[in-house]
């Protein structure tokens, strides 16, 4: 406003003006001025709301349906006049215009900050109305089918990061509500607010059950509407109120236990439609569709490199876990230790016992291995009876015998608590990485140690120092 000429006298005009004024960058649609009148006509509160919207969102469906003429009238002839329609901000009622919108600046390359008076025409007469709302309800169901359309995209082989914030500003868009979030449920039942779309600060997390409208509507399994929070009683609306919220709607998803829940809330009281809720079932749906895909790429890659008897990452997981722990491992600092394990006369159990006998065998020997190790060791099975421990930040030499110290000690302990049909022991091997150290010589130098410790008697292990 301040490069037009004469801008104060211009400002007061506008400020004082019955009519709602508004400025707005033609290609982004960013709304850098919002006269009192159009503050109080459209609900926005306050001024600095309204700078945080673009004029798309000022229409309702009815008058995004006119966008696409007055974008070419304006770059054709630097003017449209005519009928529109914008939406209440915190109600979502629709609000006849007539508005008037032309160029105050152009670019090279068309037009550049658009000017817009419009006159509420709520006093119109009631057929006008009416026809307005049957294309309303038109326009709506092709921006709703629309919407669906793109997150069904995303679905398929998107990000879930973006899937959660495009549905939670479609469900905000839409809706016309205040605020949107999804959020994911906790094994505790507590939500946290992955995505959000409203004004700032937004929620970071939803208490468990009846401690909040999400968590009442997750610990249920069921759309929860709450049209005023004032006559509530199901659940704490202690948060709706501490963020100036007075209605809401929350629909919970996933495929086949509730994964999350998706909110929309008013600052008004508000009868939810069915409409509403249908939309937002049709949201969740794809959610819903998309988490059982995910899930399931996380199944097989998780099958990929994991044993499937005792659960330890396998062969190749052991492997890439080597190699980002020497490729982390700084020179002069912490060192990589590598343990390789193998029960000494398991073949004979085998034999002797049966194969289902050494299968369980084989897990609880796993259990007890990831117990004696640090927890952020990687205990993994390389087949057989042979099994890897990959140390990252060890200290020295010191350090990782005493690890394989633990694991001995922990087969002694199983032997003497009796908790499998036989004895059982482990030869172990440890070798320490260097600055020049790569995965299979590492790998070679523990290997080398295990056949020192089995040379040396059943149940022992052996520090590879570079004389073997």
């Amino acid at each position: 406003m301040e490069s037009l000429p004469d801008s104060r006298m211009l400002l007061a005009v506008l400020e004082y003006s019955p009519a709602l004024v508004f400025v707005s960058e033609f290609v982004s649609g960013r709304i850098v001025y919002v006269n009192p009148a159009g503050v109080g006509v459209l609900g926005f509160g306050d001024a600095v709301h309204a700078y945080s919207r673009t004029t798309a969102e000022l229409f309702t469906d009815v008058g995004l349906v006119q966008a696409r003429d007055v974008e070419s009238a304006l770059a054709d002839r630097g003017e449209w006049t005519g009928l529109t329609e914008f939406r209440h901000f915190v109600t979502g009622e629709p609000i006849p215009m007539l508005i008037s919108t032309f160029v105050l600046e152009y670019t090279e390359t068309g037009p550049a900050v658009i000017g817009s008076i419009a006159q509420d025409r709520r006093g119109a007469e009631h057929d006008e109305q009416r026809l307005q709302r049957a294309l309303g309800e038109s326009a709506y169901r092709a921006r709703e089918q629309q919407a669906i359309a793109d997150l069904s995209q995303l679905a398929v082989g998107g990000d879930l990061d973006e899937l959660l914030t495009a549905a939670a500003g479609a469900a905000a868009a839409l809706m016309g509500v205040h605020c949107s979030s999804i959020a994911r449920v906790a094994d505790d039942g507590e939500l946290t607010v992955l995505a959000y779309r409203g004004p700032e600060p937004g929620p970071k997390t939803f208490s468990p059950g009846p401690g909040s409208q999400p968590g009442y509507a997750a610990a249920n399994g069921s759309v929860i509407v709450c049209t005023d929070r004032v006559h509530e009683s199901r659940f704490s609306t202690a948060g709706m109120s501490g963020r100036g919220l007075q209605s809401g709607v929350c629909v919970p998803f996933g495929s086949e236990e509730v994964w999350g829940v998706l909110t929309a809330h008013s600052r008004r009281p508000r009868d939810y439609t069915e409409r509403d809720l249908t939309f937002l079932r049709s949201v969740t749906a794809v959610l819903s569709a998309a988490i059982r895909r995910i899930e399931a790429e996380a199944a097989l890659v998780h099958q990929s490199l994991h044993d499937p008897l005792t659960g330890l990452p396998n062969r190749t997981l052991a492997r890439r876990r080597l190699g980002e722990a020497l490729d982390a491992a700084p020179h002069g600092g912490p060192r990589v230790a590598l343990l390789l394990v193998d029960l000494d006369d398991f073949k004979t159990v085998n034999d002797s016992l049966g194969h289902a006998v050494g299968d369980d065998a084989l897990i609880v020997l796993a259990r007890h291995l990831r117990s004696a190790v640090r927890p952020g060791d990687t205990v993994a099975r390389l087949g057989g009876d042979e099994f890897v421990v990959v140390c990252e930040h060890v200290a020295g030499a010191a350090e990782a015998v005493a690890i394989a110290a633990r694991i001995a000690g922990s087969f002694a302990d199983l032997n003497r608590a009796r908790s499998l049909e036989w004895p059982i022991s482990a030869s172990i091997g440890v070798a320490l990485s260097d600055p020049e150290c790569t995965r299979e010589e590492l790998v070679r130098r523990a290997d080398s140690a295990m056949y020192r410790a089995k040379a040396a008697g059943a149940g022992g292990y052996a520090l590879y120092d570079g004389t073997f």
